[in-house]
């Protein structure tokens, strides 16, 4: 099992040598889905049971990946084995702290990785427990080489691993050349990865990930031109629409363009647009919109009439049968977005029948059905199980085609939901699930937001009242610990980097509501942004946490899912971006957030100490991932 407190990269490579090819990549072939989901299917466990895998052949590990055992076997009497030299100093003197540690740390193994007959070592650190390192090398995403050794001296542990790992690789010298180098002491809960802006050196891994330690303006304008450049490419350049995954370590989109996540990126392109106008982005959120339009029903004698289908298959070059009431909503927003540009009747006449469809979908009590699914034949069929995602989106649709048309018909149909939302609230409290997922911060933030777009429309104070007290709900439940990087600005239950991102955003749409209405108190939910901002930061492809994937190029922006599941699905990028550029505006150009590391010695030490550390099981609340936040049935998740 991986430790309690490091998920470390060899078991990350573990789960993704199973699940779509850190060693081998994917084929070509539309991804697994979950039977409900649609999602690319979830790594197995790494000490799961040996078995030859479906796509890529792979088997699955035991727990000391033993996936090169026989290349090390026959590579490695032909490995150097350099003798091992103090510096000329001894060491004494200089300081080895954190930074300088991972520095030393890699350029030791890549200079034994290079060969030869002697090799300087000048890691002059002691521990009670042994140290056991592991060391692997990657190339274009796919993990070549694993070396693993111990010893109770840290420069014997790291060359012998090196030396394994280079034999792993085939066993010639230049076996790891062009490689990025992880190097990783589990026991004593440290892991690194080789730079690619500053060759052999290390760079701080935390849990798998390249932690944010520091958050200012600058950072986050960068990354709002990364995230900008990562949406133009999931456009399909034909039919104008776009992808929901995009499969980084194997660099592959699915076969299939989603009408919600057109729907989203066209909504951020227009506020990509409002930030720093760009012709380009308005018309491509043109484009998309006329690929939305294009999925929108239009047959009245069977009711579907506004409704949109959810997917349109590039195989088979036709919409997927299904509509979903979370696709017709979103797609509201975009469209009425686009007619406050634009002026052109042609996308407020959708939103609005789009509407209509809607309201044919709620229930006298105010509640929504999620879908309508074509069966053999041509019937539909409902499928009216309680989602508070959708029973939110409705209601923020219906709201923002009132504000739209002023016509009273729309703001009434959103009363009837918002009632029935504030009976849930009143009964069971700001935290909130439904009949798809346990309690659950995504669900309890579409109240927040729906309630927050009702508010607006009709100015009822006392659902804005609703809206402040549920919203320092989520406040509350924000992981703000400062020493663990990992977690810090993360939701409980919110494992994903959609569910991060959504929470961003609407605490950034609570915050300026916060400030237009004067109310005292209102840093509290931009203190809340910003800390999601930073957590988010650390789950975007850039130079330095691309060693998993195959294209860094193409990578580059987007916002992968989860430190297990590396794919990036477009609303992680659509949702970050907005909050984003929700927040940027009234941020400061000094420092917004700055976590310090412990220091390295007594890191050490209390790693050392930690008796049976490596074995006390996934991080807190890893187990929850499937409870909430994550995908329900196929058209039933955060967006869809």
């Amino acid at each position: 099992m991986p430790s309690a407190r490091v998920l470390s990269i060899a078991t990350l490579a573990a789960f993704a040598a199973l699940s779509c090819g850190v060693t081998s990549g994917c084929d070509g072939r539309k991804p697994s889905e979950d039977p409900a989901a649609g999602k690319p299917a979830a790594a197995p466990s790494a000490t799961a049971s040996a078995a030859e895998g479906a796509e890529g052949g792979q088997r699955a590990l035991s727990p000391g990946d033993d996936r090169f055992a026989a290349q090390i076997a026959a590579n490695l009497p032909r490995v150097p084995d350099p003798v091992i030299q103090a510096p000329e100093n001894g060491g004494a003197g200089d300081e080895l702290d954190n930074d300088s540690f991972r520095d030393r740390a890699v350029a030791f193994v890549r200079r034994v990785a290079a060969g030869g007959d002697k090799v300087t070592c000048d890691l002059a650190l002691s521990s009670k427990r042994p140290f056991r390192a592991v060391v692997m090398g990657f190339r274009e995403g796919k993990q070549i080489a694993r070396g693993e050794a111990s010893d109770a001296g840290l420069c014997v542990a790291l060359k012998d691993a090196a030396r394994r790992a280079v034999a792993a690789a085939g066993g010639a010298r230049e076996a790891l050349a062009g490689a990025r180098l992880v190097v990783e002491l589990p026991d004593h809960h440290e892991s690194m990865v080789e730079s690619v802006e500053r060759p052999g050196k290390g760079v701080e891994l935390v849990e798998g990930l390249v932690p944010v330690r520091a958050l200012d303006k600058a950072l986050l304008a960068r990354r709002i031109e990364d995230g900008k450049g990562y949406l133009l490419r999931v456009i399909d350049p034909r039919h104008k629409g776009v992808h929901k995954y995009y499969h980084a370590p194997a660099d592959r989109f699915e076969r299939e363009l989603h009408t919600i996540y057109t729907a989203s990126t066209a909504l951020t392109l227009l506020k990509l647009h409002a930030y720093k106008p760009d012709e380009r982005l308005l018309r491509l959120a043109t484009e998309a919109a006329g690929f939305m339009m294009g999925m929108q029903s239009r047959e009245a004698r069977d009711r579907t009439a506004g409704g949109f289908f959810y997917a349109f298959d590039l195989e088979r070059e036709r919409p997927e049968r299904r509509l979903v009431v979370g696709t017709a909503s979103k797609s509201i927003f975009t469209l009425l977005e686009l007619h406050g540009v634009t002026k052109d009747k042609r996308y407020l006449e959708s939103a609005v029948l789009a509407a209509e469809w809607l309201i044919s979908m709620q229930r006298p009590d105010g509640s929504v059905r999620s879908a309508l699914i074509g069966q053999e034949g041509g019937a539909w069929k409902v499928q009216g199980k309680d989602s508070t995602l959708y029973t939110g989106q409705v209601l923020s649709a219906l709201s923002r085609t009132y504000r739209a048309t002023k016509n009273k018909k729309y703001l009434d149909a959103a009363a009837r939901t918002a009632d029935y939302l504030l009976a849930r609230i009143a009964e069971k409290g700001c935290f909130l699930g439904d009949d798809y997922r346990k309690p659950n911060p995504i669900s309890s933030s579409w109240a927040v937001q729906s309630l927050l777009d009702f508010a607006k429309a009709g100015g009822d104070q006392r659902v804005e009242q609703t809206v402040f007290r549920c919203a320092d709900d989520l406040v509350k439940r924000q992981w703000r610990r400062p020493e663990d990087a990992y977690r810090y600005g993360r939701w409980q239950r919110s494992l994903s980097s959609s569910g991060s991102g959504w929470l961003a955003e609407v605490m950034s749409e609570v915050y300026h509501h916060c400030r237009k209405k004067g109310t005292e108190g209102c840093d509290r939910y931009k203190d809340a942004v910003v800390a999601a901002i930073r957590l988010l930061l650390q789950y975007t492809y850039g130079p330095e946490s691309s060693f998993v994937v195959k294209n860094p190029q193409a990578a580059a922006g987007g916002v992968f899912w989860s430190v297990r599941d590396r794919y990036v699905r477009t609303d992680s990028v659509c949702h970050a971006m907005n909050a984003y550029l929700n927040m940027i505006g009234d941020l400061g150009d000094g420092p917004l957030l700055t976590l310090p590391e412990r220091p390295l010695a007594e890191r050490m030490a209390l790693a050392a100490e930690a008796a049976g550390a490596a074995d006390a099981g996934l991080p807190e609340d890893e187990g929850e991932e499937a409870a909430a936040g994550q995908s329900g049935p196929k058209g039933d998740d955060a967006d869809d």
